[in-house]
């Protein structure tokens, strides 16, 4: 089989070389949707998606309005992107990976909400450090489900890129991934169908392998999806 295509969405100030980098070594092959692809139409045969990191989700679309104590840092043409994109593949059952900003924002498609600020609230996790952005902030643990699969028993290091979190989980979601001081880092859906974490294992992926299995779990996925895509369509020809 040939490799299967893999979208990327980001924005225009973020920089998509290691996405696709790391889907690349996976096996796939990327290609890339930016802010304000007005229209953008997911070619029939994308197999796989990865949310990346960026902008945050403009806070209107969880029913919120922007606390003007905060820095405002949003990119609404993304947003319309993506969840136009998720509109398009999630019933087609495409196979989704979000990555930061990805996991925010599929928490929001599916009627969740977030913390406009992780400063204001109880968690005391250092989750937006000055550091590079490889740096290991903190630890997680996977407590269940595939991610629990794919990053293994025990605690791991991950870096952190964020100043906002899940506040009210999306309809859909199970959380699976947890910060020491209680902030969900990870989720995904009970059909392994969508997979999102919080930090950045793009920046990781060439020396750290939970990082790396992350886009290479989601190659393998996009391969089933193309397998059965690939049976349904001669099913129908063989029924004329």
């Amino acid at each position: 089989m040939s490799a299967p295509l893999v979208l990327i969405t980001i924005g225009y100030k973020n920089n998509v070389t290691p996405y696709a980098q790391a889907v690349a070594r996976a096996g796939a092959i990327p290609l890339v949707a930016y802010a304000g692809d007005e229209g953008f139409t997911v070619p029939e045969n994308v197999a796989g998606v990865v949310l990346g990191g960026g902008a945050s989700v403009e806070p209107s679309r969880y029913n919120a309005e922007h606390d003007p104590t905060i820095k405002r840092s949003t990119d609404v043409e993304r947003d319309d992107l993506e969840f136009s994109v998720l509109d398009q593949v999630i019933p087609r059952g495409v196979p989704i990976l979000g990555i930061c900003r990805g996991l925010q924002l599929l928490n929001v498609y599916h009627r969740g909400s977030l913390h406009q600020f992780l400063g204001y609230t109880d968690y005391k996790g250092n989750h937006r450090p000055e550091e590079h952005r490889a740096f290991l902030a903190h630890t997680v643990e996977a407590r269940a489900g595939r991610l629990a699969e794919l990053l293994g028993e025990g605690e791991i290091h991950v870096n952190s890129i964020h100043r906002q979190g899940i506040d009210t989980l999306g309809e859909g979601l199970k959380a699976t991934v947890y910060s020491p001081d209680g902030l969900i880092e990870g989720v995904e859906t009970d059909d392994g169908s969508i997979l999102a974490v919080q930090w950045h294992p793009e920046e990781l992926a060439l020396t750290d392998p939970p990082s790396q299995r992350l886009f290479s779990d989601l190659v393998d996925r996009a391969r089933a999806y193309s397998r059965r895509q690939t049976a349904e369509a001669s099913k129908q020809l063989a029924a004329g």
